[in-house]
């Protein structure tokens, strides 16, 4: 008996010990950042509110002297502070309940780092007077689209904190299973492994739905594609299945890791390297196709993403893992030799940040300059090729791209260089196309 009770004493030290070194602590930050976020909006000057001569006195370093501001698209914005850490003016741009937002118009002087290096597209820069129009889905309450039995879950729909996706992901199979009896228990396809597409699957799996997982690239591709290193200001949230996902304030390698833990744990299977390409109703149901196979379901989620399909070149070489379709990190390749493709701001941007990690940077362009980019990009890529820290080949495409060494065509002379890391950034087909093709309605919000 006097065993037991040791045993039971060590038992609730312990646990008494978590409560106070792990539980305590969290309660209070969290009770800390609400306050602060409160003190914060209370500061927030809205835009509207601003008089022409308030307007008029703002410093903008705008190439065509235009008064410039920033807009924020909260349901793209992840919290990841990108913009925050990059303005130069600390008082114009703060996180506040895991949102960027502009807290003080006055102090922003708009050079447009934030547009610049934002990883989502959540922040464009605007004209004072102008609105910034966003398409969606248009969808229910229960996030099902105007095609009854197709529901649109995550950043899509206008989900901007992991949070959200998770719950939406929830939400969509909770509504499908509200006149559902088991003897007649729908097929699903979710589409997308990210936070919503797997919270979504795993609640499929709660209530033993047959469910397939489809997703074009890895497992929470969203996350990848966050800056490495940045606090993403996600919430603690609760995981059909797998239960408490206790995250907080953390960085992108370790929400990944707790992603995986998950999978393993669930030990739910995904369907990597299948690319959507249509859904089609047949028969009372849907045949979904993705990347030339058919999946027969009877509720079809799409978790897919806001940044679309990057687009390919279509050269040997290219699905190498020296490849690239974005640029997370210039430092993970300073000193190496690198090229970059496209002529638009992406790429601009990115053969100017690599530079700055002594990169030996080449870039090859289609046409004879680069036309799309904005002033201030086009002002900075010229003189960088004038001063032939970047090399660039116009009227060129590539051929080939190898371990080492890349082949480019320029009119009728094939050239062959050392390069170590290739970034494609010639466009993509945004999911919006997709959508109108099978059938979605999109609408125009302006935020």
């Amino acid at each position: 008996m006097d065993i037991l009770t040791g045993y039971r004493f060590l038992l609730f030290a312990i646990a008494l010990f978590l409560v106070l070194v792990v539980g305590l602590p969290f309660v209070f930050k969290e009770v800390k950042k609400k306050k602060e976020a409160k003190k914060l909006i209370n500061r927030i000057v809205p835009v509207s509110s601003l008089t022409k001569e308030e307007v008029d006195g703002i410093e903008s370093l705008h190439p065509e002297g235009k008064k410039m501001h920033p807009v924020i698209n909260t349901s793209v914005c992840v919290g990841c502070a990108t913009c925050v850490i990059n303005c130069k003016e600390k008082d114009a741009l703060y996180i506040i309940n895991g949102k960027s937002t502009l807290v003080n118009p006055l102090a922003c002087k708009c050079r447009g780092d934030c547009e610049r290096q934002c990883p989502t597209g959540a922040i464009r820069v605007v004209e004072y007077g102008d609105r910034l129009k966003v398409k969606i889905p248009e969808t229910s309450d229960h996030f099902e689209s105007n095609i009854k039995g197709i529901y649109i879950v995550g950043a899509l729909s206008g989900a901007g904190l992991i949070k959200e996706a998770i719950n939406q992901g929830r939400a969509a199979v909770n509504h499908i299973m509200k006149d559902v009896f088991p003897e007649n228990m729908p097929g699903v396809v979710v589409v997308g492994a990210g936070p919503a597409g797997l919270s979504a699957l795993l609640s499929c799996r709660k209530f033993g739905l047959h469910a397939v997982c489809l997703e074009k690239e890895n497992t929470a591709n969203t996350i990848r594609n966050f800056p490495k290193k940045k606090i993403l200001m996600a919430e603690p949230v609760e995981l059909p299945i797998y239960g408490p996902l206790w995250v907080g304030d953390t960085t992108r390698e370790e929400l990944l890791a707790a992603w995986d833990r998950i999978l393993e744990k669930t030990g739910v299977e995904i369907t990597t390297g299948s690319q959507l390409e249509n859904i089609a109703a047949k028969d009372g149901r849907f045949v979904v196709t993705a990347s030339g196979r058919d999946f027969t379901c009877d509720k079809v989620i799409l978790g897919l993403g806001s940044r679309g399909i990057p687009r390919k070149l279509d050269v040997p070489g290219e699905d190498g893992p020296n490849v690239f379709y974005n640029l997370l990190d210039a430092a993970e390749f300073a000193g190496t030799a690198v090229t970059v493709v496209g002529a638009g701001d992406s790429a601009v941007e990115a053969a100017l940040s690599l530079r700055h990690q002594d990169c030996r940077v080449s870039m090859v362009v289609r046409g004879d300059g680069f036309p799309r980019a904005k002033t201030k990009n086009r002002e900075r890529i010229d003189a960088a090729i004038t001063g032939k820290s970047i090399t660039a080949y116009f009227n060129a495409h590539v051929k080939r791209i190898d371990t080492g060494s890349i082949t480019v065509a320029r009119g009728e002379d094939t050239l062959r260089f050392d390069n170590r890391h290739v970034f494609i950034m010639v466009g993509g087909e945004l999911p919006f196309q997709l959508l109108e093709k099978i059938g979605i309605r999109l609408v125009e919000k302006e935020i």
